[in-house]
């Protein structure tokens, strides 16, 4: 029944999808075709204004010949493309647009059916080169792909509300680029789109941004285990029982269930009285210097899942609100920036003087359509976007966005520097978490030029998918939180993300799918695992292959060759094309077995029977010597800085000592600090030497 249901709306999208086009108004001097084919310095198109009055805004895009694609693209029903929060997936397909389309058995968990509308497309074109399409939005319209009816891709634009755009509006449409290197296309279409004036982008790349403290260090989140069912003595047993436990959580987000609401609408700012009699003071009381440091706070977009309730207790906000045309009792933020403004700041200096340092604001993107019967939607939710960034700004607070997964987000987070990559991560249910793990790896390719991905809570004592999420985290250099009981916590799982202070190991850049993986249906998959790669300290790198499928027990194969380690500058900004491989070559560390060796032009084959992970470390050769780190922790590259290899010696230092695992080409080594023994192939486990308050470690070669 639930399929049938399914094929009825995705049925309905295509036959209805003509018929409730929006704004259907070509602009003199701007082709109703665009060709790609024709290669030119071109990459970025912005209409002067909007096309004329009874015209049509959609236009045909003539793609060169390719071989594959890959769509990111929302749920198949029509309503929900621009507004589907965090439910985005890589939809592959052949030389043919329409085969994304084709049925699947079983049914994708969590986001069934593509819709014909996307944010992104990638393809590889029969030249082997790569041409990456991203629509784009301005300060009065947002643009979009779509696959039409007879198979064809267009790009159209609309302001998602009641009105056309303004005649003096700039309409960014499109950027485009076309590489040999799949990662120079998807990192110069951003660029190229965020420089250039006309398209009104108030974002920047991720590097040129600052992750808030907090979010270096291990947090936990109330939602996943107790859902809305959280009061004050709940709040405070947790905290006490995450103090009592060996695993150094730094950081709490108090998710939803807090609040004095009606319904899903919001009447204040003060938490629900009943369960929160004293207010917020007994918990934040609990902070302190040495243990949990920094508490966040959950927050609707808009203040709640649907906005505000008419008869609410903010009378500041009074002047700054309006009916919600789609909610009876439901307001909104005015749809002008005064207004917004106003009303961000109130909600962020209220959380601020709470004693928050971060709020989470969810359910984002969705909020568009909240505002389909105002005049202008995009112009409306880029001020709350703008208003909501600057006021966290300001104020000093820390922003995590949730459920924000658009254009119009994508383009205007100003300040902040994560954003969710994935839908919600849901305890005990193996399917869901493949396609979650996915879309946490998948998104980095749209999200992850601008900002760090946030891979969502995970529970270390889920049996089935634990050590796979926490490895997956790892890899994010977003921000790790845990859900479980405090009781349950599992440290074989949790340590190795981590310090004895909390602080996370973070890789040099996100962790995002290999070339080929790119273009793999890796749910789908009965042959090849989906492999990601990470850039680590000291030109090291990570590969993690995963085995997705959700054909049960199906072994998959993967390999890893010395042309991999190129691939790992993938998401390194700014970006200055692939790694070289060194002169004297790399080493390959299985870190689940713990056995390593010099990777030759054969490398390494290896297969995974069902879900699960396997993860390797590269390290490069440095006049004989190369340091893999600590064993203990999954990016164990990352655990040392070396400061000089020569021929007879190598010296790093290390921020939390532990022992160590080295490779020597030719030689033994030995050090006053660590006790080596050989674990086969030229690797060697050096063992601490006791306590040691020293940071600086020198080994030498007999």
């Amino acid at each position: 029944m639930q399929r049938i249901t399914l094929y009825i709306w995705f049925v309905l999208s295509i036959v209805l999808l003509p018929l409730v086009k929006i704004n259907s108004q070509v602009q003199a001097g701007i082709p109703y075709q665009i060709d790609l084919t024709i290669k030119n310095t071109d990459h970025v198109l912005v209409l002067s204004g909007p096309d004329s009055p009874g015209s049509v805004s959609q236009r045909k895009i003539v793609l060169p010949p390719f071989k594959t694609f890959s769509s990111i693209a929302a749920d198949s029903v029509d309503f929900r493309w621009i507004g589907a929060s965090n439910r985005l997936f890589p939809w592959i397909g052949n030389d043919n647009l329409q085969s994304i389309f084709n049925p699947k058995n079983p049914l994708p968990p969590l986001i069934q059916l593509p819709n014909r509308r996307s944010f992104m497309m990638i393809f590889k074109l029969f030249d082997d080169s790569y041409l990456t399409l991203l629509p784009l939005s301005g300060k009065a319209s947002v643009s979009w792909l779509e696959v039409n009816v007879q198979g064809e891709l267009t790009v159209d634009y609309n302001t998602l509300g009641k009105n056309n755009v303004a005649p003096d509006s700039d309409v960014p449409l499109l950027a485009w680029y076309r590489s040999v290197d799949v990662y120079e296309s998807l990192h110069k279409v951003w660029e190229l789109a965020l420089n250039h004036p006309r398209v009104h982008s108030t974002t920047s790349m991720r590097w040129k941004r600052t992750v808030p403290i907090a979010f270096n260090y291990l947090g936990w989140c109330t939602w996943e285990q107790y859902r809305k069912n959280i009061n004050e003595q709940t709040l405070v047993n947790a905290m006490a029982d995450i103090e009592k436990s060996e695993i150094p959580v730094r950081w709490v987000l108090i998710d939803d269930g807090h609040q004095y609401d009606q319904g899903r609408l919001l009447r204040s700012l003060t938490p629900n009285k009943e369960k929160f009699p004293n207010g917020w003071d007994p918990v934040i009381s609990k902070t302190k210097e040495n243990g949990i440091k920094w508490m966040g706070l959950w927050h609707g977009f808009l203040s709640h899942w649907d906005g505000v309730y008419k008869e609410h207790d903010m009378p500041e906000l009074k002047d700054y609100l309006m009916p919600n045309p789609l909610r009876k009792n439901g307001l909104l933020p005015k749809d002008t920036p005064i207004a917004s403004l106003a009303f961000y700041e109130h909600l962020v200096e209220t959380v601020k003087e709470q004693g928050f340092d971060f709020i989470k604001t969810d359910n984002v993107s969705r909020s568009l359509l909240e505002y389909s019967g105002a005049a202008n939607a995009v112009a409306a939710h880029r001020n709350n976007i703008l208003a909501l960034e600057t006021a966290c700004h300001d104020f000093g607070i820390g922003l995590m966005n949730c459920s924000a997964q658009n254009t119009v987000d994508l383009l205007n987070t100003k300040y902040s520097t994560t954003m969710r990559s994935s839908p919600d991560y849901q305890k005990n249910v193996l399917e869901t978490s493949k396609s979650q793990i996915l879309q946490s790896l998948y998104n980095v390719l749209w999200l992850g030029q601008t900002l760090w991905p946030d891979h969502d809570m995970f529970h270390s004592s889920d049996s089935a998918v634990a050590k796979t999420m926490s490895v997956t985290k790892a890899i994010s250099g977003g921000p790790v939180y845990l859900s479980d009981d405090p009781a349950e916590f599992v440290p074989d799982v949790i340590k190795p993300l981590c310090y004895n202070n909390g602080e996370l190991i973070r890789p040099e850049a996100p962790g995002v799918p290999m070339p080929e993986s790119i273009f793999e249906d890796a749910l789908y998959s009965t042959t090849s695992l989906f492999k990601t790669i990470t850039p680590l300290k000291n030109k090291s790198c990570a590969i993690v292959a995963y085995n997705l499928s959700l054909f049960k027990d199906k072994v998959l194969k993967g390999t890893i060759l010395p042309a991999d380690y190129k691939s790992a500058s993938a998401m390194l900004q700014p970006y200055n094309r692939q790694w070289t491989i060194p002169t004297e070559g790399v080493v390959v560390y299985d870190w689940i077995r713990g056995k390593g060796r010099l990777l030759d032009q054969k490398g390494i084959s290896f297969s995974l029977n069902g879900f699960g992970h396997q993860l390797f470390l590269l390290s490069p050769v440095q006049n004989n010597w190369a340091v893999i780190g600590r064993p203990d922790k999954y990016l164990a590259p990352s655990t040392v800085e070396i400061h000089q290899a020569t021929k007879e010696s190598v010296i790093f230092t290390m921020v939390e000592p532990g022992n160590v695992i080295i490779y020597l080409k030719n030689g033994i080594p030995y050090s006053d600090q660590f006790k080596f023994t050989a674990v086969g192939n030229g690797f060697y486990e050096g063992v601490l030497k006791g306590i040691l308050n020293v940071k600086k470690f020198v080994i030498y070669k007999k």
